[in-house]
């Protein structure tokens, strides 16, 4: 029984060497990401845990986003307009909207790109996808803009609000995530769906924050849905209001009435909100900043 054994093996050896080749395992077939017609070729998409990865940052914008990662923080944040999903490197956990999501697979980095599940993410941002022969295709209709012309690049602002005098809600130098326009997005608590009334920036727990505009304190204290909150009546457009939201705690001095100037410390980013007094840890720390009118009614 050996001899026989051997004699088979010596045999199939001859025959390929007679033939002039080996047999060995055939190669993968290269896997592809296409989105909107545009393949995805920064990074080679490869297969993790069966999931399909890309580098975040050309796919994410071939679907009308925005990409960012911070290598301090690890974070990875896709936004535009009213919305934004935020990952870490190394973590399954996500957030979309504030909302706890999960990552089917850790997102890595890969030649100086961060990669996540491309299937997982496109249906995240809202795509159609299908996968056949080792091709993801991707698709939401979206068109890459062509740069425009005759365009005064310079427009003067059409809001009271776009004041170049005002400044940003954190001091230079803080840290924080990048950020889009959330105004109208979806939001969810206590069974019932609302919409979105300003912009999440978020930034690192405990980050401060300071006054965009000089006013006076016309709310302050608890609020169900906004956590600790300050809302400030504008020195320079009496009856609107800018509105700063979740702090994790106050700065020493303030109150109700107090007069605060620009760049003046308000508070802290937190958590907080979304239930009774004290609660906290239902979304990821950020600074909610609102804008009012005369009629309580939100400005994008």
């Amino acid at each position: 029984m050996q001899r026989s054994w051997k004699r088979r093996l010596l045999a199939a050896l001859a025959l390929a060497a007679l033939l002039g080749t080996v047999p060995v395992p055939a190669a993968a077939a290269g896997y592809k990401v296409i989105s909107n017609g545009v393949v995805v070729s920064d990074v080679q998409a490869e297969m993790v845990d069966g999931q399909l990865m890309t580098a975040v940052g050309p796919f994410a914008e071939s679907l009308g986003y925005k990409a960012s990662y911070d290598s301090k923080s690890k974070m990875i944040t896709v936004y535009k307009s009213g919305y934004w999903l935020t990952m870490w490197i190394g973590t399954h956990l996500a957030f979309q909207n504030d909302r706890e999501v999960w990552s089917p697979v850790k997102p890595y980095i890969k030649n100086g790109q961060a990669m996540v599940p491309a299937w997982w993410l496109a249906v995240r941002l809202g795509a159609d996808v299908s996968y056949a022969n080792g091709t993801l295709t991707v698709s939401n209709g979206y068109k890459a803009p062509q740069p425009a012309t005759g365009v005064n690049p310079n427009p003067r602002p059409d809001s009271p609000f776009a004041d170049p005098t005002y400044v940003f809600p954190f001091p230079q130098g803080a840290t924080y995530s990048a950020y889009a326009d959330t105004m109208g997005a979806s939001r969810y608590w206590d069974g019932q769906t609302f919409g979105h009334e300003g912009t999440d920036i978020p930034a690192p727990h405990g980050t401060p924050i300071v006054a965009v505009a000089s006013g006076t304190i016309v709310r302050y204290g608890w609020n169900t849905l906004g956590g600790y909150r300050i809302t400030i009546e504008l020195d320079d457009h009496p009856g609107y209001y800018f509105y700063y939201a979740h702090l994790s705690g106050y700065a020493p001095g303030l109150k109700l009435g107090s007069h605060v100037k620009k760049g003046q410390l308000l508070g802290y980013v937190g958590s907080t909100g979304e239930g009774p007094e004290g609660t906290s840890g239902k979304f990821i720390d950020h600074l909610h900043f609102g804008i009012y009118d005369s009629n309580w009614k939100p400005i994008n």
